[in-house]
């Protein structure tokens, strides 16, 4: 059974604090540990005006995109959990503390993997929960009763750990470009097979070109891919002429958030396909 959970959920649950007053802060975002070392460290910064109570846990999720390139988040999948978690394996020092307002920690995290683990990407997601502290009672003012509202935000994070010789590659199985009905965006559908034994994390660019070879529109964004999906980029073509273009897709292993130290390399793949704007 895969349990699916909206992405715009996930997105709401990282973005809600920032909202509601200067939140608490993770860095970095994707953590990478190497076999060889097992540990790492990430930062937890309070930038409320609250003492805030910090929890770590550890879970599997990944994201996935449907036929028509709808992405969400799938956190219950036992066969592929057990392939390619490594969230069981993770322990947090400290895993419970609280932090008082413009105070930061330190979170070391041990990865004890098996040692017959066959190389590989393996991750989990670190979820972070912030509750501000509620004051004992015996310091509570007894004359007055006020409402409180706790509000806990959970941000969610990414740990990949590195076993050994580590690939990934994506092959493009086909592309469909579908000019949306008023004409004003182009729906790019790459049908994407993963390769190698670890993610793809990277960036997705699509140039528009006219029937002159000029570039007329551009289309970016970073992504992760975990398996097999149909990925699908939305480009803006808007106030274009009617006439034959070319869609030019790439994938490559950069992105602006991760060192290129830090992520898998691949060769650049591309693949152009025509399309039409009457």
């Amino acid at each position: 059974m895969k349990k699916i959970i909206s992405s715009t959920f996930i997105a709401l649950l990282i973005f809600l604090p920032s909202i509601l007053y200067a939140q608490v802060t993770i860095s970095p975002t994707n953590l990478f540990i190497d076999g060889n070392s097992q540990f790492g460290t990430y930062m937890v910064i309070n930038g409320s005006n609250e003492t805030q109570e910090i929890v770590i846990d550890f879970f599997f999720a990944y994201s996935q995109s449907n036929e028509n390139g709808d992405k969400s988040i799938i956190d219950e999948d036992a066969e592929n959990e057990q392939k390619h978690s490594i969230a069981e394996h993770v322990r947090a020092f400290p895993r419970n503390f609280t932090l008082a307002p413009g105070q930061r920690q330190t979170v070391r995290l041990r990865v004890s993997a098996p040692s017959d683990l066959e190389d590989g990407t393996y991750w989990s997601r670190i979820k972070t929960s912030s509750t501000p502290e509620t004051p004992p009672l015996e310091v509570q003012n007894n004359s007055a009763v006020t409402a409180r509202v706790g509000i806990k935000v959970e941000q969610i994070t990414g740990l990949f750990y590195k076993k050994g010789t580590t690939t990934t590659g994506i092959e493009i199985n086909g592309i469909n470009p579908i000019v949306s009905e008023d004409g004003n965006s182009l729906n790019v559908l790459v049908d994407v097979l993963r390769t190698g034994n670890s993610p793809f994390l990277g960036s997705i660019s699509t140039s528009i070109i006219n029937s002159q070879g000029q570039e007329v529109r551009t289309g970016f964004v970073s992504t992760s891919i975990y398996f097999d999906s149909m990925f699908k980029q939305v480009v803006d073509i808007e106030g274009l002429p009617a006439g034959t273009y070319q869609a030019i897709v790439n994938f490559e292993t950069t992105r602006s958030d991760i060192p290129s130290n830090r992520l898998v390399q691949m060769p650049m793949i591309t693949e152009t396909i025509s399309f039409s704007i009457r």
